[in-house]
């Protein structure tokens, strides 16, 4: 039987900032990132208050959380960015992450990459479903859309892989696992992780935007708390 995986986000890059440039212009504070301080930079540079002189905001999260959260000046979180690696989410969830176009993506090929042995993402309705003929039914149905898929290689075996691949990848359920790599600024990431965990988003995208916002906090904690 295919087997199935669980979601996993990873962060892989992110803004790393030039100490000696930023200290010629402003005090590093050591309980800031370099996502943090980047752009708490930035938003200083815009009234030359980089000697911080307003008590209530001369941490640099406190001005950060007035600036961004409090006055909507968002624009200024568009400087740092992260690079997050998606597995484990399917290629439905793809088809939702798109829609988002301030994110840059590299997802793996069906053409070039076998699916003979994909793993498949169960959606969360299924996973908690009490019934357990509801899983074995929805994975069973998947092992025979990607049976189906190598039946459909194999009858192709006169042409090259690629085209055997994206021939037959049109019997691929959207449940198979998909992996990508995906960047944005943080302004995009935030945008996206906001509005794709309302109560009216896609399970699966609350699941994994969820896991985003983790690792996002680990870079930029002031927008992204530990919830």
């Amino acid at each position: 039987m295919t087997s199935i995986v669980e979601p996993r986000v990873t962060l892989l890059a992110h803004t790393k900032i030039n100490e000696e440039a930023v200290s010629e212009w402003m005090d590093i504070q050591e309980s800031s990132t370099d996502a943090e301080t980047l752009l708490t930079m930035a938003g200083r540079n815009c009234y030359r208050s980089f000697h911080r002189p307003n008590e209530a905001t001369y941490d640099d999260a406190d001005y950060l959380r007035r600036t961004l959260f409090d006055q909507g000046h968002f624009s200024i979180s568009e400087h740092a960015t992260a690079t997050l690696y998606f597995t484990g989410v399917s290629r439905a969830f793809l088809t939702e992450l798109t829609r988002h176009r301030h994110l840059s993506f590299s997802v793996e090929s069906q053409r070039f990459i076998n699916a003979h042995d994909a793993n498949i993402v169960v959606p969360p309705a299924v996973r908690a479903s009490n019934d357990p003929y509801v899983l074995r039914n929805f994975a069973n149905a998947a092992d025979e859309a990607i049976t189906a898929y190598m039946i459909t290689r194999d009858e192709l075996e006169d042409l090259p892989k690629k085209q055997r691949n994206e021939a037959a990848r049109g019997m691929l359920p959207n449940c198979i696992e998909t992996r990508m790599v995906v960047t944005g600024n943080l302004r995009a990431w935030h945008e996206v992780i906001q509005r794709r965990t309302q109560p009216d988003a896609d399970a699966e995208m609350q699941q994994v935007m969820r896991l985003a916002a983790q690792q996002l906090h680990l870079i930029a904690p002031t927008i992204f708390p530990d919830k």
